[in-house]
C-alpha cells in the first residue's frame, strides 16, 4: 500500500512538473515577473484646468516595469536596462478608498503604441482626458496603458527629472534659472544632480551595435508578454484588451493583430487577432503596410532626404532587407536611424523638455533658452540643421546659416508655439493646432514661407496630385517673424508672444492680429498640454535613440517569405476579423492616403498630426468636443464587447 502511495505521489510530482513545463513554454504569464510600480502621480480633471469640461475625476498615472528577458535573434550582450518592459498605466481612483481602481475590473484597456520617433509620453493628454470622461460621462473604467519600446529605457533623464522636480518647487525666475541650470552640469558639466552622486555616461553611439538585434519581433512580444501576463485569461483579453496605434504605431498594432506568436500558421489560438478585443488607429490606417503609396511616388518624395535614409525606405524585397540587416550587424550602417543627420538627436530632444518645461511654468516670460545653452562645441551641430529647416524663409534662407530661433525674442510659451504649431514648423508629423505668434505692443510682424515646403498647396493641386504627397506636406501657410532686427543684431527687436488655441477668437490685439493668419476653428491644441506630453512625469514624448533595425522590419513584416526573419506577419488576411475604428485628422498625415485606399474613416477630426492624441476636450461648452471621439470611442468599445 505504501508503495502505491509513494508511486502515486511520484507520478502525480512527475505531472505537476510536467505541466509546469508546458505552462512555461507556452505562456509569458510563467516567463515574466509581476510588474513593479516604479513612479506614481495623481492628476485630476478639475475646473481649474478644464473649466468647461471638468469631471472632477482624478486620474492615476503610473510607471509600471515588467522585468522578462528578450528573445533575441543573435545571442549579444546589452545593458540589463534592456530587460525591461516599461508602460505608463493611466487608471481611475477610486473616490470611496483613495487607492486606484483594479485593472482587473476595468470595462476596457487600451495598450497605447507609439510612432516613429516617440515615447509613451505622448498619450498623455489622451490617457487622462479618455480615463476621467469615460468614469464621469459613460460610467466606464477604461484604462490607457502607454508601452514604451525597450530602447526608451536606455535614456539617462536623470537630469531632465530633476530639472522637473526643482522647476515644479521654484517659487521665484531665479529657482527657475537654477533649475534649467541642473540640466547643463548634469548634460554637458559632468557634475552629479542636486543630492545625486552618478555621472551621466554620455550619449550612446554606434558602438551599441547590441541594438541591432532589438527589432519588430521584439516588440510585438513584449505587448504580447504584457497582455497575457496581466489577463492570463484568453478570454478576458477578447473582451475587454485593445490595441491602440498612433501614426507608425498603427503598422505596429495592424502587425500585432497578424502576428502568430508561435510561428504556425495553422494555430491560431496564440495569434494577435484571437487575443484582442479591437484595434484603433490614431491619424492613422490600420495597416500592415508601412508605406501606402508608389514606390514611384516613394522615391520621388525622398530624393530630398540623405541618400543613407533613402537607401533604407526602399527596402521592399527581401534581397534589400537581408542586405540591410548585414549592414546594420557589421557596423557599416548606423544602429540609429539616418533620420538624426536630419537633427533627430538627443540633444534635439533635451531642447524640446526644457522649452516645454519654461513654457509650462513662466508661460509669459522672456526666454533666455538659447542664450543659456553650454557653448556649441558640446551641442550636436545636426540639432541645428532642424532649426533652420523649421525656420528659414526660402533655401538661400537656409543656405546663410541664420538660425531666427536664436536672435529673435520670445515668451517661453512662444518658442514652444514656433516648435510645433503647424504654422510655423514644416516637419507633418511633428505637428499640433495651438494658437499663434503675436506681441503684447503690436509690433510683431511675420512672412510667409516656401522652405523646406510650400503649405495650402491642397488648394491648388488636384487631388491625384496631392493625396500621394500629402503625408509629407502641411496643409496649413508656413510663416516666420519678420524680424530685420533680430537678424542683423541678436535678441532685438520685439517680442513675440504666444495666443494659445482659446484665445484666437477673443477681442484682443494679439489675438485680431493671430486671425490675420489662422481661425479659432483650425486650433485645437492646449499648448500647455502638449508641454507636459514633452516633460511632464518620468517618460518623455521622444525616443532618443530609434533603431535602424526595427524601422527596416517594419517595412519588411508584410513581404511574404519575411518570417524567415522571425516577422510572423501571417494572419494580415484576418485583420477584417477584428473589429476596427480608424481616427484621422482633417490635416494630418494619413487623410490623403485614406482617400487614395479608399478607406473610410470612423471620424474626420479637426487638426492635424498630432491633434488626434493631444486635442483639448475643452474648448466648447455643449460637450462637442467630447462628441467628436473620447464619447465614440467609449461606446465603440462598449459595442463590441457586448458581441463577445
Amino acid at each position: 500500500m505504501r508503495r502505491v502511495k509513494a508511486l502515486k505521489a511520484k507520478a502525480l510530482t512527475a505531472l505537476g512538473l510536467a505541466l509546469i513545463l508546458i505552462l512555461l513554454a507556452v505562456s509569458p504569464l510563467f516567463a515574466a515577473t509581476a510588474p513593479a510600480t516604479t513612479s506614481t502621480q495623481t492628476w485630476t480633471d478639475s475646473a481649474a484646468i478644464h473649466p468647461v469640461s471638468h469631471t472632477d475625476v482624478t486620474v492615476v498615472k503610473e510607471e509600471k516595469s515588467l522585468y522578462s528577458v528578450p528573445k533575441l535573434d543573435k545571442p549579444v550582450s546589452y545593458p540589463d536596462a534592456l530587460n525591461n518592459i516599461k508602460w505608463l498605466r493611466y487608471a481611475p481612483l477610486d473616490p470611496n478608498t483613495g487607492l486606484v481602481e483594479n485593472y482587473t475590473k476595468a470595462d476596457a484597456v487600451i495598450i497605447a503604441v507609439s510612432g516613429m520617433h516617440a515615447g509613451n509620453n505622448g498619450f498623455d493628454t489622451l490617457g487622462k482626458q479618455l480615463v476621467a470622461k469615460a468614469k464621469k460621462d459613460k460610467s466606464m473604467n477604461v484604462e490607457v496603458w502607454a508601452i514604451d519600446r525597450r530602447v526608451n529605457n536606455l535614456e539617462d533623464l536623470t537630469g531632465l527629472n530633476a530639472c522637473e522636480e526643482a522647476g515644479k518647487n521654484a517659487k521665484t525666475p531665479d529657482d527657475l534659472k537654477k533649475a534649467g541650470q541642473i540640466i547643463n552640469d548634469y548634460y554637458y558639466n559632468k557634475k552629479p544632480v542636486p543630492g545625486g552622486t552618478t555621472l551621466f555616461q554620455g550619449f550612446l553611439t554606434n558602438t551599441a551595435s547590441y541594438l541591432s538585434e532589438f527589432g519588430l519581433r521584439v516588440a510585438m512580444e513584449d505587448i504580447y508578454t504584457v497582455i497575457t501576463t496581466m489577463f492570463p485569461d484568453q478570454n478576458v483579453r477578447k473582451k475587454k484588451v485593445y490595441v491602440a496605434g498612433d501614426s507608425l504605431g498603427a503598422v505596429e498594432t495592424a502587425d500585432f493583430a497578424a502576428w502568430d506568436f508561435d510561428g504556425n500558421a495553422a494555430t491560431t489560438g496564440d495569434a494577435g487577432y484571437n487575443n484582442i478585443a479591437g484595434v484603433l488607429a490614431l491619424d492613422a490606417l490600420m495597416t500592415t503596410s508601412a508605406v501606402p503609396i508608389s514606390q514611384d511616388i516613394l522615391k520621388f518624395a525622398t530624393s530630398f532626404i540623405p541618400q543613407s535614409l533613402q537607401r533604407l525606405i526602399n527596402t521592399t524585397s527581401l534581397t534589400t532587407y537581408a542586405a540591410t540587416l548585414a549592414a546594420i550587424r557589421s557596423g557599416s550602417l548606423s544602429v540609429f536611424l539616418p533620420t538624426s543627420e536630419l537633427g533627430y538627436v538627443p540633444t534635439t530632444y533635451l531642447g524640446a523638455e526644457v522649452t516645454a518645461m519654461l513654457a509650462d511654468a513662466a508661460p509669459d516670460a522672456e526666454s533666455s533658452f538659447y542664450q543659456s545653452q553650454p557653448p556649441a562645441s558640446q551641442l550636436d551641430s545636426r540639432t541645428d540643421i532642424m532649426l533652420r529647416v523649421a525656420m528659414s524663409k526660402d533655401l538661400n534662407d537656409f543656405l546663410s546659416g541664420v538660425i531666427l530661433q536664436k536672435r529673435v525674442r520670445w515668451t517661453n510659451e512662444a518658442l514652444l508655439g514656433i516648435a510645433l504649431d503647424n504654422n510655423f514648423n514644416p516637419i507633418t508629423m511633428n505637428e499640433a493646432s495651438m494658437g499663434f505668434l503675436s506681441s503684447v505692443d503690436g509690433k510683431a510682424q511675420v512672412e510667409e514661407k516656401s522652405f523646406p515646403f510650400i503649405g495650402g498647396l491642397q488648394n491648388m493641386l488636384f487631388s491625384f496630385i496631392w493625396n500621394p504627397i500629402s503625408g509629407f506636406m502641411p496643409y496649413a501657410k508656413m510663416y516666420i517673424p519678420k524680424d530685420p532686427e533680430a537678424r542683423k543684431t541678436a535678441w532685438t527687436g520685439p517680442l513675440y508672444t504666444w495666443v494659445k488655441y482659446n484665445e484666437i477668437s477673443n477681442n484682443t490685439a494679439e489675438a485680431n492680429f493671430a486671425r490675420k493668419y489662422t481661425t479659432s476653428e483650425d486650433e485645437v491644441t492646449d499648448i500647455h498640454d502638449l508641454a507636459k506630453c514633452l516633460y511632464d512625469g518620468p517618460s518623455n514624448v521622444a525616443e532618443w535613440y530609434y533603431t535602424t533595425r526595427f524601422f527596416a522590419d517594419v517595412l519588411i513584416a508584410s513581404t511574404a517569405g519575411s518570417s524567415k526573419y522571425g516577422l510572423n506577419v501571417l494572419h494580415a488576411n484576418d485583420l477584417s476579423k477584428v473589429p476596427t475604428t480608424i481616427w484621422l485628422n482633417k490635416h494630418g498625415s494619413n487623410i490623403g492616403y485614406a482617400k487614395m485606399n479608399r478607406v473610410t474613416p470612423t471620424a474626420v477630426l479637426p487638426g492635424t498630426h498630432l491633434d488626434v492624441m493631444m486635442m483639448s476636450m475643452d474648448k466648447h461648452s455643449d460637450n462637442s468636443d467630447k462628441k467628436l471621439m473620447l464619447w465614440p470611442m467609449c461606446d465603440w468599445m462598449k459595442s463590441t464587447t457586448a458581441t463577445k
